[in-house]
């Protein structure tokens, strides 16, 4: 068998936003393969008809689509007038260019053609019955009258930002988001797009941000989630879920979140509305349960217990792009969710909830028409593909998965791919779950170095999926060993670690740790290596300040100093407080014995930092504090920036990117390893 190759993700395709068509006689979904060439991921429209798959754009920008009507699909890109597959770099900024743009496109092939322009940006727009539509729209303080589309509008938010394009006014908190920037102060509000005129109309009040928009079955109705936009955004606490009618825009509220209430989404099912609602039991982690809304009363009662994560928190580093975790069809809802170490599909019916499927892995994203579900999901050990399945009626629920695509098996055909093999370890009332891989050409009287990897989060999953780094280190002789400490998902309160960081956590993995060396004999215990990323970098960080029995570490887009997070992370101000259960006010001595800083001068182990410029959510100076008090202390100590990286550089960061960063990391194991 050949061994998995450090660049072999550049041959891999990735799977997304699966849709069926109104009537459902055929789906769609979004394709992105890597372009070595030039650098970057390419995506296009695929879609299904009776299994029968076919490519049906070729420019490579089309990201995310929607069907108009059975024979027709409309998508957003950055096109020429005349809908050539020519780009305008020239335009290829927020500030000159903010106009969005749909084509439209039939099933039945031929070019691309310009529909619609908008002359604000736009992230989703919903066809009603007359032609019309409704569009979620950005909103730009001071310029909130871009969006009639006049040029002298236009031209002085041109001016506006061409004049202080060498500074940032910041007037809110959090002022950027990961992966985007600095927000600008802009929010996204509703609007209505009348086809005849080409006009747009603002429906939603000024300073007042949506989120979650859906359309009544009947088109009658818009349900949407509102918050208030104001210097203080906080991730919860402040939703509420509102209805508008269409015809006239009056807009009641329903439901507002409560210090037991905190509203997460809903569903539209036939003759109720479903919310998802957490009642904060374990802070802003906390998991959602399902309630009850008759249309007519607005009486909201518990419909079922649930707790657990709604989507799919399993790891991987073969994705991209997103797509449905829940839907309503007819009084049932359909949701994945994540259980232990797999997501599947699960449907709530009658206020009982049952699993569709139970096959080890994750669905990442379905759709469902009638009886009819497509799914795209990480199954048997391979990159993502599109499966059916069946709603099970009483059978069996792991054997009602078919497999339609095939575009990852050639990639993979005479490859070494290391089988995850259950690994628990018994704890005081709990067991912690994790897995091992095997290295290649196994040979259990020999003894192998062995890589300890960390997950992200905390509350996310390893799971037995296909994993490209992991695969690559067994390939290169490695055993690679990971698990799920407290803290993590998919076991309710199991997840709850507040002010509990570096603790128990802790504790478990190195129990997992010493489980393995205790099972697997032939690991060798003088070549230990670790590394984690997000929360893994943290623990990483944490590790290394604790014990000295690796050989070399590799912390990635860390937290090290919980003070410096909560004043400049996206999410630094609600987070840091709620999982820490303190702040640099209120008990400041927890949050620094919960920093890894606070430890740094008790490190040995050689480490390797790993961290990107434009990393919003654990900024770069997070590696720059460990760095700087290792190199301080006499410890072996490096640190990798990348530029125009953010904090998903290992999972979507610029193919040239992604192989650096790999290869770094494996090169500081490999150079650290005794002889």
């Amino acid at each position: 068998m050949k061994p998995i190759a450090v660049n072999d993700f550049c041959k891999f395709k990735f799977l997304s936003n699966i849709t069926y068509s109104p009537e459902g006689r055929t789906s769609a979904f979004v394709l992105t393969e890597i372009d070595r060439k030039n650098d970057c991921y390419k995506s296009y429209i695929y879609t299904n008809k009776a299994g029968k798959l076919k490519k049906l754009t070729s420019f490579g920008k089309e990201g995310s689509f929607q069907y108009l009507d059975e024979d027709t699909l409309i998508f957003p890109g950055k096109r020429e007038q005349d809908g050539s597959s020519a780009y305008n770099k020239d335009n290829d900024s927020a500030w000159q260019n903010i106009e969005t743009k749909y084509y439209r496109i039939s099933l039945s092939g031929g070019e691309a053609e310009l529909a619609y322009t908008f002359p604000i940006p736009v992230s989703k727009i919903i066809p009603l019955p007359d032609g019309d539509f409704i569009v979620l729209g950005s909103v730009m303080p001071g310029f909130e009258d871009l969006y009639k589309g006049d040029k002298k509008y236009l031209a002085a938010y041109k001016k506006h930002m061409e004049e202080n394009k060498d500074y940032e006014i910041i007037e809110q908190n959090p002022w950027w988001w990961n992966g985007t920037t600095y927000t600008k102060g802009a929010y996204t509000g509703i609007f209505r797009w009348d086809s005849k005129k080409k006009k747009l109309t603002w429906l939603t009040k000024k300073n007042v941000g949506v989120s979650q928009v859906e359309l009544s079955n009947d088109k009658k109705s818009l349900y949407f989630i509102s918050h208030p936009i104001k210097p203080r955004l906080k991730i919860h606490g402040e939703n509420s879920l509102n209805v508008m009618t269409v015809g006239s825009g009056r807009t009641t509220v329903i439901a507002e979140d409560s210090d037991k209430f905190s509203i997460d989404g809903f569903a539209l099912a036939d003759d109720f509305m479903i919310i998802l609602a957490s009642d904060c039991s374990y802070g802003l982690n906390t998991d959602a349960d399902f309630y009850k809304m008759d249309y007519k009363g607005k009486e909201i009662e518990l419909y079922a217990r649930y707790g657990e994560s709604i989507g799919s928190s399993v790891g991987a580093d073969v994705r991209y792009g997103g797509g449905h975790v829940l839907k309503a069809v007819g009084n049932t809802l359909y949701f994945i969710s994540t259980r232990y170490e797999s997501a599947n599909l699960y449907k709530l019916e009658d206020g009982v909830i049952s699993p569709v499927t139970q096959v080890p892995g994750s669905i990442d994203a379905f759709d469902i028409y009638e009886d009819k579900i497509l799914a795209i999901a990480l199954h048997n050990m391979m990159p993502q593909e599109l499966f059916a399945i069946k709603v099970p009626e009483g059978g069996n629920v792991a054997s009602n998965i078919k497999q339609i695509s095939k575009f990852n098996t050639s990639v993979l055909k005479d490859n070494y791919i290391a089988e995850p093999e259950p690994l628990n370890v018994k704890r005081q009332g709990y067991d912690v779950h994790g897995f091992v891989l095997e290295p290649i050409n196994y040979n259990p009287k020999k003894k192998y170095p062995v890589i300890l990897d960390i997950h992200g989060g905390p509350k996310t999953v390893y799971g037995p999926v296909f994993y490209h780094e992991m695969q690559y280190w067994a390939s290169k002789g490695y055993f690679v060993i990971f698990c799920n400490p407290t803290g993590s998902d998919g076991r309710g309160a199991f997840m709850d670690i507040r002010g509990q960081y570096g603790q128990i956590d802790y504790e478990d993995i190195m129990a997992f740790l010493d489980k393995a060396l205790k099972t697997y004999p032939a690991m060798d215990k003088n070549n230990l290596f670790e590394t984690g990323g997000s929360y893994g970098g943290f623990m990483t960080n944490w590790i290394i300040g604790h014990t000295d029995r690796f050989r070399a570490c590799a912390s990635q887009r860390s937290i090290s100093n919980w003070f410096s997070m909560y004043g400049v992370s996206d999410i630094g101000i609600d987070f840091t407080a709620d999982q820490c259960a303190s702040d640099p006010w209120n008990n400041p001595e927890k949050l620094w014995s919960q920093s890894p800083m606070k430890y740094a001068n008790k490190v040995k182990t050689p480490t390797l930092f790993i961290h990107s410029f434009e990393d919003y959510r654990c900024p770069i100076d997070q590696g720059y504090q460990m760095l700087t008090s290792l190199i301080d202390h006499g410890v072996e100590a490096k640190l990798v920036c990348f530029r125009g990286e953010n904090h998903e550089l290992s999972r979507s960061g610029k193919p040239t990117h992604r192989l650096k960063r790999l290869n770094e990391i494996t090169g500081w194991f490999d150079s650290h390893r005794s002889k």
